[in-house]
C-alpha cells in the first residue's frame, strides 16, 4: 500500500530534487497542486478516512510518501509515524434510553433521532441505571467566580447538563458572547469525571453546541472513538435533543425552562431530580491503532536546540455513516482535505529550503481529531522534540476554497504574540486581520492547536477571512454558512471542481511568511500576560 501511495504521488507532484541547488527557483504552491491532493484525499477510494480503516492506512501512507518526496526527515527517530491507540465503540442501533420517575417512565425517544449515547468503558457492559442530578452547565471556573457544584456529592450519578455557558451575551458573566474553554463539552466531561459522576447527558441546542443536531447524530451513530488510556472515562456519555430532555424532566415535575433559569444564577446548586436513567445497549468494543504522521525540515541552527515551528492539519474524517441521498461516504474534502493539501504543498516548499531558515519546521498530520483531538494529545504527551523547543503551532483546519481574500483570520492569536506575527504578515501582503468569526462557537477549542495550547505551546488556527476579492460583500460568509449548514460532517463534503483554489494557495503563502516571521524573532512568541495557557 505504501508503494502504491508513492506511485500515486508521482502522477501529480512536481519533481523536486532531494538537495535542490540554490539557484533553482522553488515552484510556488499552485491551485493545481492543491486540487490534486484534495481530489485524492476526498476520493471514495479512501472511504472517508475514519481511524483504523483501510482509508486511514492509505491516507497515512500517502502523507508519508509526500514527506519523503519533499525531503523531510522522519520526526519520530527513524519513523514518520507515531501510534495512536483508540478504543472504538460501535453503537447498537437498538440502544434504548428511558427516564424512570416515581410515577411513570418516559422514553427518551429513538436513538439517533432524539438521543445519542455511548458507553466508553467496557466494564459498564452497555447497561446503566443511575440517579439523575441536574448540574446546570457543569462548570467550575474560579477565575470567573462560578462553581456549579459547590461541593455537592455527585458520585455515581448521571449529570444532566446544559450545553454552552451561562449569561448569554452578558459580558459580566464569563466573556459574554465569546465562549471560554469552560463551555467546551469535553471540558465538562473532565470536570464530571473528577467529581466521580457515572455519566453525563447534554441538552443540545444549536446555540449552546455551536452546530445542529445532525452533526451530533452523524458523529454518535457511527463508531465513537475514545482514548483507552484515559483514566477519566465515564460509564455513559451522550446528548439529548431539547424536546427529549424537556419530556424527561417533566416526569420529575419540573420544566426545562425552570432548570435553565436556575442554572443561569451564580447561586445555583446541583438539583437532584426524581428520575433514574435506564440505558441499555449491546455496543461492540474494539481497540485499533491509527497514527500521527510527521516529518521535519532542519533549519540553520543546532538540531538539538533550534526553535521548532509546528505546522499541523489533521488527516482523519468520519468514514462511512448514515446514508443521505444515496451517499454514505463522508469524504471530508474541506474537512480536512483542503487543509491537509496546504500542509503537503508547504512541506514541498519548505523541504526545498532545508538549512536556510533559523527554525526547524515540523509538519504534523494528527490522527483522530474528529474523535476529540486524540492524535494531537498523544503528540504533545509523547513529543519527538521537547515542548520547550516548540515556538508555536500553526494549525490548518477546513482551509478556505472560495478564492483570494483581503483578510486573514487567526483564531486564538489574542492569547500570544502570534497576534503580532499575523499582523506583520498581513501588512506585508496588504491584508487586514479580521476578528475571530463566531466566537460563541469556540473554534479555538475544537481543533488541534488547542492540544498544543494546553501543553504550553502557543497555537492558532489560521485561515483566510470572508472578504473575498472580486465578489459582492457577504459572498464569503454565505459560502461558509452554506458549508456549515449543508456540508459540514455530511456526505456532501466532496471535492467541487468549481472551487477557486487561488485563495487556498494564498493561505499557503501566508503560513510560509508566518514561519519566516517567527524565525526572524528567534522563535520567541510568548504567551500574553493573563493567558490561562502561559507557561
Amino acid at each position: 500500500m505504501r508503494a502504491a501511495a508513492i506511485l500515486l504521488l508521482g502522477l501529480f507532484l512536481p519533481a523536486v530534487p532531494s538537495t535542490p541547488a540554490p539557484a533553482v527557483e522553488v515552484p510556488p504552491v499552485s491551485p493545481a497542486e492543491l486540487g490534486a491532493h484534495i481530489r485524492f484525499l476526498a476520493d471514495d477510494l479512501l472511504e472517508g478516512r475514519a481511524p483504523g480503516t483501510r482509508g486511514d492506512r492509505l491516507t497515512q501512507a500517502y502523507i508519508e510518501a509526500a514527506f519523503r518526496v519533499s525531503g523531510l526527515q522522519p520526526a519520530f527517530g527513524a519513523l514518520y509515524r507515531q501510534d495512536v491507540p483508540i478504543r472504538l465503540v460501535t453503537p447498537d442501533p437498538k440502544t434504548s434510553l428511558a427516564f424512570a420517575g416515581a410515577a411513570a417512565s418516559a422514553p427518551a425517544g429513538r436513538f439517533g433521532d432524539d438521543f445519542v449515547i455511548a458507553f466508553p468503558k467496557p466494564e459498564a457492559g452497555g447497561n446503566v441505571d443511575a440517579e439523575v442530578v441536574f448540574g446546570g452547565f457543569g462548570i467550575e471556573a474560579k477565575e470567573w467566580g462560578w462553581d456549579d457544584f459547590k461541593g455537592a456529592d455527585v458520585k455515581g450519578k448521571i449529570l444532566l447538563l446544559l450545553s454552552g455557558e451561562p449569561g448569554g451575551d452578558d459580558p459580566a458573566v464569563f466573556a459574554g458572547r465569546v465562549l471560554t474553554h469552560h463551555g467546551r463539552w469535553r471540558t465538562k466531561l473532565e470536570v464530571a469525571a473528577r467529581r466521580g459522576a457515572a455519566g453525563v447527558l447534554f441538552v443540545h441546542t444549536r446555540e449552546g453546541a455551536g452546530y445542529g443536531w445532525e452533526v451530533v447524530r452523524n458523529g454518535w451513530t457511527r463508531p465513537v472513538a475514545f482514548d483507552p488510556g484515559n483514566p477519566g472515562l465515564l460509564s455513559l456519555e451522550g446528548w439529548l435533543t431539547e424536546p427529549s430532555a424537556a419530556g424527561a424532566v417533566r416526569s420529575a415535575g419540573v420544566t426545562l425552562g425552570e432548570l435553565r433559569a436556575a442554572a443561569n444564577r451564580r447561586e445555583f446548586r446541583p438539583q437532584p431530580l426524581a428520575l433514574r436513567v435506564q440505558a441499555s445497549s449491546l455496543p461492540k468494543y474494539e481497540t485499533i491503532v491509527s497514527g500521527n504522521v510527521a516529518g521535519i525540515v532542519r533549519g540553520s541552527g543546532s538540531a538539538s536546540s533550534a526553535p521548532v515551528v509546528v505546522v499541523s492539519a489533521h488527516h482523519d474524517h468520519l468514514g462511512i455513516g448514515t446514508t443521505e441521498n444515496g451517499d454514505s461516504i463522508y469524504n471530508g474534502a474541506m474537512d480536512n482535505g483542503s487543509a491537509l493539501a496546504v500542509l503537503l504543498a508547504l512541506a514541498r516548499r519548505i523541504g526545498a529550503r532545508a538549512g536556510e531558515l533559523p527554525v526547524d519546521v515540523l509538519f504534523l498530520a494528527p490522527a483522530a481529531e474528529e474523535a476529540g483531538l486524540l492524535g494531537s494529545e498523544r503528540f504533545v504527551a509523547q513529543p519527538p522534540v521537547p515542548l520547550a523547543r516548540m515556538a508555536a503551532c500553526l494549525n490548518l483546519e477546513m482551509s478556505a476554497v472560495w478564492g483570494p481574500a483581503r483578510d486573514v483570520v487567526a483564531i486564538g492569536a489574542s492569547e500570544s504574540a502570534l497576534s503580532s506575527v499575523v499582523e506583520s504578515v498581513a501588512r506585508r501582503e496588504g491584508l487586514v486581520v479580521a476578528p475571530e468569526p463566531a466566537p460563541e462557537q469556540g473554534f479555538f477549542y475544537r481543533s488541534d492547536q488547542f492540544s498544543f495550547a494546553r501543553a504550553g505551546v502557543p497555537g492558532i488556527w489560521i485561515d483566510l477571512g470572508d472578504d473575498l476579492v472580486g465578489t459582492p460583500a457577504g459572498t464569503g460568509l454565505a459560502h461558509r454558512e452554506e458549508y456549515r449548514t449543508k456540508r459540514y460532517h455530511r456526505p456532501k463534503d466532496e471535492f467541487d471542481p468549481a472551487w477557486e483554489l487561488t485563495g487556498t494557495a494564498q493561505l499557503a503563502r501566508l503560513v510560509e511568511l508566518a514561519i519566516e516571521e517567527i524565525g526572524a524573532r528567534g522563535g520567541k512568541v510568548p504567551w500574553k500576560a493573563g493567558s490561562p495557557y502561559r507557561r
